[in-house]
């Protein structure tokens, strides 16, 4: 791993202990765009993970506490917020599924659309009908 990589991380984990002993709730937002055109800003979670298969319907989600926490730094700073997946499965066109929703839309899903896992790693799965879905070519990601 390179070294200033390596001095960042070690950076960063110097900041989430000092924002931890001074009980801050802090996360890490993966990409942040500015629209010229309307003046908005997004915020996204990209995740980059295979689907989430029935029982009780296919979908994909994240963790609850990283959903409520963009969830309320988009409230108190206008971000719009987004949840991003990547299938890492390639197609026969050399495609991967994308899947998208602006998280807002999805916290206000009925129950019968979104679930939450059982056991120590809950995740918050939404109904795969619930995002917007798109294909993107494999060397795209680059």
């Amino acid at each position: 791993m390179d070294s200033k990589f390596q001095q960042g991380l070690y950076g960063e984990s110097i900041i989430r202990k000092l924002l931890k002993d001074c009980e801050h709730q802090y996360g890490q937002i993966d990409l942040i765009s500015y629209d010229k055109k309307c003046g908005k800003i997004y915020m996204y979670e990209i995740k980059h993970q295979q689907r989430f298969i029935a029982p009780p319907f296919d979908g994909h989600g994240l963790p609850p506490y990283q959903f409520d926490f963009r969830l309320l730094i988009s409230r108190l700073t206008g971000m719009i917020p987004f949840l991003v997946i990547i299938e890492p499965e390639i197609d026969f066109y050399n495609e991967y599924n994308m899947f998208y929703q602006n998280m807002f839309v999805l916290d206000n899903l009925t129950n019968d659309k979104k679930y939450i896992t059982s056991g120590y790693s809950k995740r918050l799965i939404f109904n795969i009908d619930s995002f917007l879905h798109t294909k993107i070519k494999a060397d795209e990601r680059k």
